[in-house]
C-alpha cells in the first residue's frame, strides 16, 4: 500500500508554513496521516491560511481525505478543491468566520454524499500488504467461558455461550472486531485445553449452544496442539450442549478422518464473492467454503450457516440471492441446524483501527445509524431491505431450518419475519428446540 502514496516531506511543501501549523498538529494525531499526498497537504495548508480552518476542521478533513483513499473515491479531492476555488473567487461580503464555516459545511456535505452512496466494488482486487502471522503456544488460564460479547438487552439475542481459547485470527477481514483486541500479528494456541475444559461445570438440566469462534477462527489451524481433539472429547462428555465450530476456512481434514460426537456443529460464515474478494482477505473463497461444508455433511456432521455481515453495495440483491440459492441446492434441511442473518456492526474504536491499518476497504463507506447500545450500523430501512431479500431467497427452508436475525430489535423481527420472540430467552429456547431435535444422540 505504501508504494502508492508519497510520504509528506518538508522539502516539497513550504517548510515555514507547515512548521507549527494547525495542519501539522492535525496530521500528527493521525497514525495514517503519512499516506496523504503532497497535493492534499498543500490543500490543507491553503484552507488553514485562506479560510482560517480550525484544528478540528483540519483534523476532520484529513480523516475524510484518508477515507476516500480507502474507498477509491479520488473524485472527492478534486471536487473539494473546486469548492474552495469557487468560494475563494466569491466576492460576496462575508466575515472570515462565515467564509470558513461555509467552506467547511460544503466539504462536509460532499464527504457525506460519498459516504452514503451505494458503493461499487472494482472488478479487480486491490493489491495490499497484509501482516504475516506467527503461531505461538500459550497456557490457557483465567475466565475463558462467557456469554457472547454481542449480547445486548436492547436486541433479541440468541444467548450463545463462547469458549475463548485461541487468541487472534490470521484472516484479516476488514470489518473484524479483533482489530480492536490485538495489536500484534501473533496467534496463541493453548497447550492445556483438555485440563481447563475438565474444570468447566455446565448444569445438566440446561441445554446450551457453545461456540469457539469469537476471538479466532475455529478451524483455520486444524488440530494444532490437539485443540479439536480436546473439543470433541468435551462435547462427547457434555451431550446437553451443541458445540459450534465457526469458520471461514476450508480446513476440514480433521472431520474427514475422525469420528466426532453428534452434538458438534461445523458452521460457516458466508458472504458474496464480491465481499469475500475485497473485504475478507485471507479467507477461503465461497466455493471452497461450500465444498468443505458438503464434505463435512457427507460425514454426518451437522452444519450451520451465518450470512454476516451482509453489506449494502451495487449488486447486493442478486449476489445474496444467488448465495442462498446455492445453499438450498447443495444441502438438505435436515443437515443444517441454523441459518442466521446480520449486517455490518461497528463497535466503538473500530473506525479508528480501520483507518490506522489504512487498507483499501469500503466497510466505512456506509450510511450510519447509532443503535441503542452505542454501536453503529446501517439505517433501519437498509437493514430491512437486506433481510427481506435474504429471507425471500431462503423461503424454501422456512419451517425446516431455523432462521434468525443477529443483534436486531423486536420491531425488526416483526417487520421482516412477521413475528418476534418475547425476549432473548424465548429465542434461545426456540433455537435449542429446533437444533437439538435434529441431533441423534
Amino acid at each position: 500500500m505504501r508504494e502508492n502514496y508519497t510520504f509528506i516531506t518538508f522539502r516539497e511543501v513550504n517548510v515555514i508554513a507547515f512548521k507549527n501549523s494547525k495542519t501539522e498538529k492535525a496530521l500528527s494525531g493521525l497514525e495514517s496521516g503519512i499516506f496523504l499526498k503532497n497535493s492534499e497537504k498543500k490543500f490543507l495548508l491553503r484552507l488553514e491560511s485562506d479560510f482560517r480552518f480550525t484544528f478540528r476542521n483540519l483534523e476532520l478533513l484529513s480523516q475524510w481525505l484518508l477515507d476516500c483513499h480507502m474507498w477509491d473515491e479520488s473524485a472527492y479531492f478534486q471536487k473539494a478543491m473546486n469548492i474552495a476555488d469557487s468560494l475563494a473567487a466569491n466576492t460576496n461580503k462575508q466575515t472570515s468566520t462565515q467564509k470558513r464555516d461555509d467552506c467547511f459545511k460544503k466539504l462536509q456535505q460532499l464527504y457525506l454524499a460519498f459516504q452514503i452512496k451505494e458503493k461499487s466494488y472494482p472488478a479487480k482486487k486491490a493489491n495490499m500488504t497484509l501482516p504475516q502471522y506467527q503461531i505461538e503456544s500459550k497456557t490457557l488460564q483465567g475466565e475463558f467461558f462467557r456469554t457472547c460479547q454481542a449480547f445486548s438487552e436492547q436486541t433479541l439475542c440468541c444467548n450463545l455461550k463462547v469458549l475463548n481459547i485461541i487468541d487472534n485470527c490470521a484472516m484479516d477481514c476488514a470489518y473484524c472486531i479483533l482489530h480492536n483486541h490485538y495489536d500484534d500479528a501473533v496467534i496463541k494456541v493453548p497447550t492445556n485445553l483438555k485440563e481447563q475444559l475438565q474444570k468447566l461445570s455446565i448444569p445438566k438440566d440446561q441445554r446450551w449452544r457453545v461456540g469457539t469462534g469469537e476471538h479466532s477462527d475455529s478451524l483455520l489451524l486444524g488440530n494444532k496442539n490437539n485443540v479439536l481433539t480436546d473439543l470433541c472429547d468435551f462435547a462427547k462428555k457434555t451431550p446437553h450442549i451443541i458445540l459450534e465450530l465457526k469458520t471461514k476456512s476450508s480446513n476440514v481434514e480433521f472431520f474427514l478422518h475422525n469420528n466426532v460426537p453428534p452434538n458438534i456443529c461445523c458452521s460457516w460464515t458466508l458472504n458474496s464473492p464480491t465481499i469475500i474478494a475485497h473485504e475478507e482477505h485471507k479467507t477461503a473463497g465461497l466455493k471452497q467454503r461450500l465444498r468443505a461444508a458438503r464434505l463435512v455433511a457427507n460425514r454426518g456432521v451437522k452444519i450451520g450457516f451465518h450470512l454476516h455481515p451482509m453489506i449494502y453495495y451495487k449488486g447486493w440483491e442478486k449476489d445474496y440471492q444467488n448465495l442462498i440459492g446455492e445453499l438450498i441446492t447443495l444441502f438438505e434441511p435436515h443437515e443444517v441446524l441454523w441459518l442466521s442473518f446480520g449486517t455490518v456492526t461497528i463497535i466503538k474504536g473500530l473506525e479508528k483501527e480501520l483507518r490506522k491499518n489504512f487498507r483499501k476497504s469500503k466497510v466505512l463507506q456506509m450510511a450510519m445509524e447509532v443503535t441503542p447500545d452505542n454501536k453503529t450500523t446501517y439505517p433501519y430501512n437498509i437493514r430491512t431491505s437486506l433481510y427481506q431479500n435474504a429471507l425471500e431467497a431462503a423461503s424454501p427452508w422456512q419451517g425446516k431450518v431455523f432462521q434468525y436475525l443477529c443483534m436486531e430489535p423486536t420491531s425488526m423481527w416483526e417487520e421482516v419475519m412477521g413475528m418476534a420472540y418475547g425476549d432473548s430467552d424465548k429465542l434461545n429456547d426456540a433455537i435449542n428446540k429446533s437444533a437439538f431435535g435434529k441431533i441423534k444422540t
